[in-house]
């Protein structure tokens, strides 16, 4: 009877082991498992790469900041009006961009910006543009020289008196007025005084190099023209621009 159950309880364990390592499927001719389309490991492996899929395909979606095709617009401070307001369009490579202000009947100056973008990314553009310009100034007792001008008229267009930093035979002319009527010369002495405005005018064409980084902006050259001012001239603007770059925000 022992020898019965033992022989039972051998049978049921090796079945049991057989049977755990067998597989449900069919095999191929490799003696690999064929599984059905209904089966949960494939079914679970489609899944994920399913997931991959989606996941790959929502970050190629993800909107990225735009590299062309966009506006700046905002304020910035340099030439030519001090104080500009700017405003450009940045397209494919081709960069447009105007800048200036009025303050004033003779403060007031603008700006025109035709530029080659060199290098790009979606926060930083570096360009290079063929700038032209005028302004109109009237600093008040400015010194010869400190701008770059050579000389600065008086307002009078007496000779003798119509510039700033007279010449030898501006004082001449003056010492001869004084000898006939020094009332007339003092009072032409104090219209061309030192210490008063004066206007300056200039044109300009220049290059510049143009750094666009997120939203700050810097552009910096040299040009040459005509006016009150000697050449070359520097050409400075600084500023913060807006723009209409898209976000990941």
């Amino acid at each position: 009877m022992k020898k019965v159950l033992y022989c039972v309880i051998f049978l049921f364990v090796h079945l049991t082991y057989l049977l755990s390592q067998s597989s449900p499927f069919p095999k191929d001719k490799n003696g690999k498992d064929i599984e059905p389309d209904w089966s949960p490991t494939k079914n679970s492996n489609s899944k994920v790469i399913d997931d991959e899929k989606l996941n790959s395909k929502s970050l190629d979606e993800k909107k990225l900041p735009k590299v062309t095709n966009f506006w700046v617009y905002g304020a910035s401070i340099g030439s030519p009006a001090s104080l500009n307001f700017n405003l450009g369009y940045y397209f494919k490579d081709i960069v447009i961009r105007g800048s200036g202000g009025v303050w004033g009947p003779d403060w007031k100056g603008g700006q025109f910006d035709l530029g080659y973008s060199f290098w790009k990314t979606p926060v930083l553009s570096h360009s290079i543009s063929i700038v032209g310009g005028y302004f109109e100034v009237n600093p008040f007792a400015p010194e010869v020289g400190r701008g770059g001008q050579s000389s600065y008229p008086t307002g009078l267009n007496i000779p003798g008196y119509n510039k700033r930093d007279p010449s030898q035979e501006d004082l001449i002319i003056r010492s001869y007025i004084n000898s006939i009527d020094p009332n007339v010369g003092t009072f032409l002495e104090y219209e061309s005084r030192e210490r008063q405005k004066v206007q300056l005018t200039q044109r300009y064409i220049g290059l510049t190099y143009d750094f666009l980084l997120g939203n700050f902006f810097l552009q910096l050259g040299g040009g040459v023209g005509q006016g009150d001012y000697r050449n070359p001239q520097l050409l400075l603007q600084m500023g913060y621009l807006f723009n209409t770059r898209e976000n990941n925000d």
